[in-house]
């Protein structure tokens, strides 16, 4: 074979060419499953050891605590994301389902999966357009289940087909400019989905004033305290093991707290709570009372479903696959950046090839919300597995990753446990939704820190040039250039989160999501070559280690008190 030139995503964020006779994991083939078989060939002599490291005698502390801490942080926003899947399908599907579809999608996703590192669960993009594929069945008198079946199933085969064809390779052609929009739009509907109910208590007068009140403090109570204790390993207070620990459960501490103490007002006012039943039945009542069952009659539930509308559902199974492709894909590169050290390899065609041969078509039968490679919990995920060596540089210190331990089992085992808590669905009835919307209001913001696009924007806001922080590109670029690229992003982020509000475009916006790529080429007319490479790799230049995360998403690795130069120190969660 003559030798290919395999395109790999460096750490900073864009491209890099180096000649090499094998085929990359991001390059296309030429051949049928071409890089999906090379995937297999690659992962399959590991996959014995992907079960037995985790339980390596050096392995297991790191093994039990990376479980414990991402089985919290996976369960609570799947709480969340039930309780918003429940209000914005009308009870079609809800919390019960939620944590279904991150429990099996996990389990079938890490058992087979090329990268078994990405944590599923559920995303800001997905949870929008399951909304407009609701809104679409509503708006052509259509059950949503059966509909939604039919969606699902179709979004399959064409997940399918684009890892048989080596299409994963486009990838290569998202840089930054990308991630960036596609984070900050999830990041505005964290932000704006968590504070509309909250705002429209006052607007609308269907709760009185005290409650509307009651509801706005616990909602804050629930966000400061998450805000603050995430940072709490910072401050001088208590022992350092006990502030790691409070700042890695933070969501969990003011999740709970806030629900005590709505509890102890409950006589006094009248909350809204989340709906859950207290048995284990699907959230959807059926026309003569009953619930649903479990598995999906394509066929119809109450009513015939019409033979026109399964080829009608190919237009929003368009969406989710392209909205599937880059949500997976995004959080995969950012997985296998080497930057994070990792060994045994990406698996990019198998990762998809398994969620649209496995995961889609359980969650179809089921009825249950898509899951997907969720960016932050995976990074935290990764981050938790890692050791770090400390290096002393002439500027200060430095971490790099020593070691990781690569596996299966700590996924599994994650959502293993997320199914166990099904189990507690009589006692989350006693969530209020105000402190739910808190915490994903607390996700939103918590989600802002990292990305380059508000890093730029806060720029607007200091007049002083004197006073700009020391970004590489700041130095070296006139800041003319620097925010002329970031008002492209911003009108761009703009456009996005209007085609997905606006009902009459939002089945469209996730096509306009991937045409990000196609702007960020069309952005040499507008800067040079140099210009971009210094903006469209901002991310990690400024700070070598992405180790500051915000608790329930992500893990906050920055390892204080090192005092001598190559020690290794255990991240504490």
């Amino acid at each position: 074979m003559t030798e290919a030139e395999a395109v790999i995503r460096n750490e900073s964020g864009y491209i890099t060419h180096t000649a090499k006779k094998d085929f990359g994991p991001l390059e296309f083939t030429g051949k049928i499953a071409g890089g999906l078989r090379l995937d297999i060939r690659r992962r399959a002599p590991l996959y014995l050891s992907d079960w037995t490291d985790a339980f390596k005698s050096q392995n297991i502390q790191k093994t039990v605590s990376s479980v414990l801490y991402l089985f919290i942080a996976a369960l609570a926003p799947a709480i969340t994301f039930g309780s918003r899947f429940l209000d914005g399908t009308k009870g079609q599907f809800g919390v019960l389902e939620m944590i279904m579809s991150s429990a099996i999608s996990g389990m079938l996703f890490s058992t087979f999966a090329g990268q078994p590192l990405s944590i599923l669960g559920a995303t800001g993009p997905f949870l929008a357009y399951t909304l407009v594929v609701f809104e679409m069945a509503e708006g052509a008198d259509l059950e949503f289940m059966p509909f939604y079946f039919w969606v699902c199933m179709w979004c399959s085969l064409f997940t399918i087909l684009v890892a048989v064809f080596d299409l994963c390779a486009l990838m290569k052609h998202v840089t930054m400019f990308s991630e960036d929009i596609f984070a900050g739009l999830i990041s505005l509907i964290f932000i704006i989905d968590g504070v509309t109910p909250l705002i429209r208590n006052f607007s609308d007068g269907q709760m009185s004033l005290t409650n509307a009140m009651f509801e706005a403090l616990l909602f804050l109570y629930t966000f400061g305290l998450a805000s603050y204790l995430s940072h709490f390993r910072r401050t001088p207070w208590l022992l350092r093991p006990i502030r790691n620990l409070m700042a890695n459960f933070a969501v969990t501490i003011a999740l709970l707290t806030a629900s005590a103490l709505a509890a102890l007002y409950s006589s006094d006012t009248s909350l809204r709570m989340l709906t859950v039943d207290a048995e284990f039945a699907p959230a959807l009542s059926l026309s003569d009372g009953s619930k649903r069952p479990w598995i999906v009659n394509p066929a119809g539930i109450d009513r015939p479903f019409p033979a026109w509308a399964i080829a009608y559902a190919i237009i929003p199974s368009i969406g989710f696959a392209v909205l599937g492709y880059l949500d997976q894909n995004l959080t995969s590169v950012i997985v296998n950046r080497p930057s994070n050290g990792l060994q045994k390899g990406p698996g990019y065609h198998l990762d998809l090839f398994v969620r649209g041969a496995l995961t889609l078509p359980a969650c179809a039968v089921l009825g249950l919300p898509l899951s997907v490679a969720s960016t932050v919990p995976s990074i935290t995920h990764v981050i938790s597995l890692t050791t770090y060596e400390v290096k002393q540089l002439p500027q200060g210190e430095t971490k790099v990753p020593s070691k990781v331990v690569e596996q299966r089992a700590t996924n599994f085992l994650i959502h293993v446990l997320i199914g166990c808590a099904l189990f507690l669905a009589p006692v989350l009835k006693f969530l209020p939704r105000s402190v739910l919307q808190g915490v994903f209001f607390y996700m939103g913001i918590a989600s802002l820190t990292g990305n380059n696009l508000f890093d730029r924007l806060f720029l607007w806001m200091i007049w002083d040039s004197s006073k700009y922080p020391q970004y590489n590109y700041i130095q070296k670029l006139p800041i003319k250039r620097v925010h002329l690229y970031t008002f492209v992003q911003v009108i761009c982020l703009a456009i996005l989160y209007g085609l997905k509000a606006i009902k009459e475009t939002s089945v469209v916006f996730p096509f306009f999501m991937a045409s990000l790529a196609i702007i960020r080429k069309a952005m040499v007319y507008l800067f040079t070559a140099e210009e971009l490479q210094l903006l469209d790799s901002a991310a990690e230049e400024e700070e070598d280690e992405v180790l500051a995360a915000p608790d329930l998403l992500n893990l906050d690795a920055k390892v204080q008190d090192t005092q001598d130069a190559g020690k290794k120190e255990e991240i504490s969660i």
